[in-house]
């Protein structure tokens, strides 16, 4: 089954999103799925790509897609700030640096 997965170029950083077909290719382009996720994170598709493989192999924090910052929001603010984590705190920061 092959997999698709989406990464900053950047950064490296894996988009919390994972394609996946039961075909032996997606019928959808890799530069459509680029476009589209590009767009839900207000980014250039060119700072964006797709890796195919045979597996998933997004590792690390993941980038949340908006509706998920906003869950994800809620819940580090349920910790309460006294007890999060550097990471927490740096991801919690980054989450609301991307809100309008």
């Amino acid at each position: 089954m092959p997999y698709r997965n989406i990464r900053k170029i950047a950064t490296g950083e894996w988009v919390n999103v994972l394609f996946t077909t039961t075909g032996e290719s997606f019928s959808v382009s890799a530069e459509s799925h680029v476009a589209d996720i590009a767009s839900a994170l207000s980014l250039n598709a060119s700072e964006l790509e797709a890796v195919d493989g045979d597996s998933d192999v997004r590792t690390g924090t993941l980038i949340s897609l908006p509706s998920a910052s906003l869950e994800r929001k809620d819940e580090l603010l349920a910790v309460g700030r006294d007890n999060w984590t550097d990471g927490q705190q740096k991801e919690l920061i980054e989450i609301l640096a991307r809100e309008p």
